[in-house]
């Protein structure tokens, strides 16, 4: 078996099933669990595919590509993702928890500093 292939077929799937449960978490919800789901359920869906998305491009290889490049881009994505799922939520979704802007403006600032940092990483490599 091509463990290459292998991984690239996994970094896939788990990168359309985090956009699936980003977009259409409750359609997705209900074709796994064959149950609706309340406006909470459609909240954390939506983290959840954030972070299947963030985990599919981790596992992403590129040849050539930095090895550090995958593991910190989908970090990045986690943390922009989350910032900007849980800001939504507080602006629009109703929602009111006490960390709510507190953990959104958290992910959104690690985000920003993790895309300046990977963007002049990437800037400063492709010089050479």
């Amino acid at each position: 078996m091509n463990l290459r292939l292998l991984f690239k077929v996994s970094a896939i799937a788990e990168i359309l099933t985090g956009l699936a449960f980003i977009v259409a978490p409750t359609w997705i919800i209900g074709l796994l669990l064959g149950e609706g789901v309340s406006l909470i359920g459609i909240a954390v869906a939506r983290v959840l595919g954030v972070g299947l998305l963030s985990v599919g491009v981790a596992a992403w290889e590129s040849p050539g590509q930095d090895s550090r490049l995958a593991p910190r881009s989908g970090l990045c994505i986690y943390n922009v993702g989350a910032a900007v799922v849980l800001a939504l939520l507080g602006a629009y979704g109703g929602m009111d928890g006490v960390l709510l802007w507190p953990a959104a403006i958290v992910h959104g600032l690690i985000g920003a500093v993790m895309l300046w940092a990977i963007s002049a990483q990437y800037r400063n490599s492709s010089k050479i």
